[in-house]
């Protein structure tokens, strides 16, 4: 029963969750229904078992790194070995590569697609400054896509799918921050390490900006409602303000690593105006 916790500590389920409502957003947002329930299910179960594989997969090639930086992670802390989190990464990767099958062959190919995409983002790209932090960034917007491929419509899904780049990209940034003592001792070059942490700021300025800029066109474009607006400009936009003035102030790793996780837990508050829209 233990080693069951472990394995679930290990896929970071609060991140599936995250892609699992996603492609449910994605989805009513493309069709203002929810006819086709049983593809948005099986996309949206996808969705989840592949970020789970990714975030393990991520654990098994970050080990060094991990023992500095997340040393209570299941691996470092030897609760978990390396080769039964590499298994356990390529059978959700593989069932949830499959599950796309059920769906339709533009399923199938996002799905594999990701599935790859993450298997080289753990493997090299994590390691690259920018490169990294924009591909995690693509790869979530397309969670939205996703959902709608499931209703065979994608009107709609742009608009989350440009707000999840911006944010993740900036909040993947602000996570190299954090990290930097490990990955640095383990020769990675992130963001942060090969421009620094002030350019690292600059460019995690530029991309939480963007999301305030962009977040009152929808309004304006007749395309969502007011409660969305007043629900982004408090619950984001505002907020995202705090975080820049935060880390502008104090880059330390305990600051950090508090505006990182506060992010995700906002990352719910957007997908709730969404839902308001």
């Amino acid at each position: 029963m233990r080693k069951i916790l472990y394995f679930i500590e290990l896929s970071r389920p609060i991140n599936g969750l995250i892609a699992f409502i996603s492609v449910f957003l994605g989805a009513l947002l493309a069709s203002n229904s929810l006819l086709s329930l049983a593809n948005v299910s099986i996309v949206a179960v996808a969705a989840f078992l592949i970020i789970s594989a990714g975030n393990a997969l991520n654990d098994f090639c970050d080990v060094k790194i991990d023992k500095i930086n997340k040393p209570k992670r299941p691996i470092p802390s030897g609760r978990i070995t390396r080769k039964e989190a590499l298994t356990f990464s390529v059978i959700l990767l593989e069932i949830g590569t499959c599950m796309g099958m059920l769906v339709g062959l533009t399923a199938f190919l996002i799905a594999f697609s990701v599935s790859v995409c993450l298997a080289f983002y753990a493997i090299w790209l994590k390691r690259t400054p920018l490169a990294g932090n924009i591909v995690v960034g693509l790869l979530t917007a397309l969670i939205f896509i996703s959902g709608g491929v499931a209703v065979n419509s994608l009107s709609g899904t742009i608009i989350p799918a440009i707000f999840a780049f911006l944010f993740t990209t900036a909040r993947e940034i602000v996570k190299d921050i954090e990290d930097i003592e490990g990955d640095q001792r383990a020769g990675a070059k992130t963001t942060p390490i090969f421009w620094g942490s002030r350019v690292s700021m600059y460019l995690i300025f530029i991309f939480m900006a963007s999301v305030i800029v962009f977040s009152p066109i929808p309004y304006l474009a007749h395309l969502y409602s007011w409660k969305y607006l007043i629900a982004v400009v408090l619950g984001v936009d505002c907020f995202l303000c705090y975080c820049i003035a935060s880390l502008w102030k104090n880059l330390s790793r305990k600051n950090v690593a508090r505006i990182q996780k506060l992010m995700k837990l906002d990352i719910f508050v957007g997908l709730g105006a969404m839902f308001l829209r």
